[in-house]
């Protein structure tokens, strides 16, 4: 089964786009450590425990860090949603053509208001981090996925991906029978590369490709891009084969997954304009904020490790 979809950007200056990505290396390559492993704030020179070097040395392969990841909870104001589902969904089929769920989302989630925080930890080993590349394999805790990055320096860089996912000790772990699991699972693995330099090369070059298996199910895929000065052609694919009873589900389930297919490509080449109008926008504001800031680095730097100075200095468009 084949999928395929193609069309033309706009093409933007990415100069400062790769600047913040060598800011970005500067600042780990200048990152200290305290007594107890704990980050050492440059601003502040206090620790900042949600990143740990666990074991070794920064930046020397094989040491071992954990990141400390804390994410907000947000949830609709019960009385405004209750409003909201009268208005929208009430004495409706779920499955009626004339509920516009675009719109119920953004009107949800602007009435959302934040009801707590998740925190979660991940642990990551260093592979190698020198003049070429920066490596990294991180490892779930349960040994459910495991994901190695290989980042490969440049002006813009070139990102390696390899990964494994054990489905079978997935779902065993949410209390299915096991010949359930062992039916439904298995190991997926896949690799991909992201070749941002290819955005800047005049020419034919591939953005991206990507290979994986999961079970009965085998794909291939690819971003080839065609640059000139004004703009990029876009060319994407991706093939899907089956063995075994992965074929007739292909059969049976294909006309549908070309279906989402095409209209997912649709709705993104119809929002792709706007979206490359507000990144050059960004940028363009970042420029601005570097210059009256004291420069790029400083803006990188303060809005890692000073808090609020994000919110403070690039507030959200209305």
């Amino acid at each position: 089964m084949r999928f395929s979809t193609s069309g033309k950007v706009r093409r933007i200056d990415l100069t400062l786009a790769a600047a913040v990505i060598t800011a970005l290396r500067d600042e780990w390559a200048g990152l200290t450590f305290g007594p107890g492993g704990a980050v050492m704030n440059p601003l502040t020179g206090e620790p900042f425990r949600d990143l740990v070097l666990v074991d070794g040395r920064h930046r020397a392969p094989g040491a071992r860090y954990e990141l400390i990841a804390r994410t907000p909870v947000f949830e609709p104001d019960p009385e405004q949603l209750r409003d909201l589902n009268a208005e929208m969904l009430d004495g409706k089929d779920i499955g009626a053509a004339d509920i516009d769920w675009q719109a119920y989302g953004a009107r949800s989630r602007a009435i959302s208001v934040q009801t707590g925080m998740t925190e979660s930890t991940t642990a990551f080993t260093l592979i190698a981090d020198d003049a070429r590349h920066l490596a990294v394999s991180v490892t779930d805790p349960a040994g459910v996925w495991s994901v190695e990055v290989d980042l490969i320096h440049g002006q813009l860089p070139r990102v390696e991906l390899t990964g494994r996912h054990d489905a079978t000790a997935m779902i065993a772990a949410e209390g299915a029978p096991g010949c359930l699991a062992r039916l439904l699972g298995g190991i997926a693995t896949g690799t991909a590369s992201i070749d941002l330099a290819a955005l800047e090369q005049r020419g034919k070059g591939t953005l991206a490709q990507a290979s994986g298996q999961f079970n009965r199910f085998r794909g291939t895929g690819s971003v080839d891009l065609k640059t000139s000065a004004r703009a990029w052609d876009v060319k994407a694919g991706a093939t899907v084969r089956g063995r075994g009873l992965g074929r007739p589900l292909l059969w049976f389930f294909g006309s549908r997954a070309r279906r989402a297919f095409d209209e997912a490509a649709a709705s993104f080449w119809e929002r792709l304009p706007q979206t490359m109008n507000e990144t050059e926008a960004g940028l363009r504001e970042l420029a601005d904020l570097a210059r009256s800031e004291g420069g790029l680095d400083r803006v990188v730097r303060h809005t890692l490790w000073e808090d609020g100075y994000a919110d403070r200095v690039m507030p959200l468009r209305a």
